[in-house]
C-alpha cells in the first residue's frame, strides 16, 4: 500500500482540531492556493454565521505560498468522536465549508470516502516572552511519536513589511541559538507523510 497524500499534494489540506480550553473547530485549506481558485461570492466573503475565510501569505524559510482557508467551530464531541470512529468525516464540516470545497478545490473530493488520521498534539502561545516587542512573535510546537516541531511566526497586513519582519524574526531566531530549518519539505508535509505510513502500518 502506498502513503501517498493525494489531497496535499493537490493542494487541499482538511483538519479539525480538539481545544480543551476554545471551541473545536475544523478547516479546508488550499495550500499553495490561487486567487482564481475562488469563485466571484467567495472572493467578496469574508465570514459568514457560521465559518471564517482568510487568504493569506505563507513565508518559511525560502518557501513562499498563497493560502486560503476556511475555518468554522464545530459542536462539542464532534471532533474527538471523529477521531475515535464513532463519528464520520463528514461531520466535520459545515454545509459552507462543503460548498466552498466544491467551488474552490482543485479537485474533487468526496468527504463520505475519508480517512481520519491519528491526532498531532500541538500547542499554541500567542505570545513570546522576551521576544522583541514589535514583532508579537507567537509559537507552535507540532509533537507526535518521534517527531517534534517548534515554530515561531510574525503576522504583517503590509505585504511591503513581510520581507523586513521576516528577516529580523530570521535574527531573533539566530539569537536564540536555534537553526531556521530549510528543509524542502514542511512540517506540514512531513507530518502527513508520517500518519498516513502511521494508519497504514507502514515506514
Amino acid at each position: 500500500m502506498s502513503a501517498a497524500t493525494p489531497l496535499k499534494d493537490a493542494g487541499a489540506i482538511l483538519r479539525a482540531r480538539h481545544r480543551p480550553d476554545r471551541r473545536d473547530d475544523s478547516t479546508i485549506k488550499l495550500r499553495p492556493g490561487r486567487r482564481s481558485q475562488l469563485t466571484d461570492d467567495w472572493l467578496e466573503a469574508e465570514e459568514g454565521e457560521d465559518w471564517e475565510l482568510k487568504v493569506e501569505a505563507d513565508w518559511s524559510a525560502g518557501r513562499r505560498v498563497l493560502a486560503i482557508s476556511n475555518t468554522a467551530d464545530r459542536p462539542d464531541d464532534v471532533v474527538v468522536d471523529a477521531g475515535h470512529g464513532r463519528r464520520p468525516a463528514t461531520s466535520l464540516f459545515t454545509e459552507s465549508q462543503e460548498a466552498f470545497l466544491r467551488d474552490c478545490s482543485p479537485i474533487g473530493i468526496n468527504l463520505g470516502t475519508l480517512t481520519v488520521l491519528p491526532p498531532v498534539t500541538a500547542t499554541r502561545w500567542d505570545t513570546v516572552e522576551k521576544a522583541p516587542g514589535d514583532l508579537d512573535v507567537r509559537a507552535e510546537r507540532w509533537t507526535v511519536d518521534h517527531l517534534d516541531f517548534l515554530e515561531l511566526s510574525t503576522v504583517t497586513k503590509q505585504l511591503a513589511d513581510a520581507e523586513s519582519r521576516q528577516s529580523a524574526l530570521v535574527d531573533y531566531v539566530d539569537s536564540l541559538g536555534l537553526t531556521v530549518d530549510t528543509a524542502p519539505e514542511s512540517k506540514t508535509d512531513r507530518v502527513l507523510k508520517h500518519l498516513v505510513e502511521r494508519a497504514l502500518g507502514v515506514g
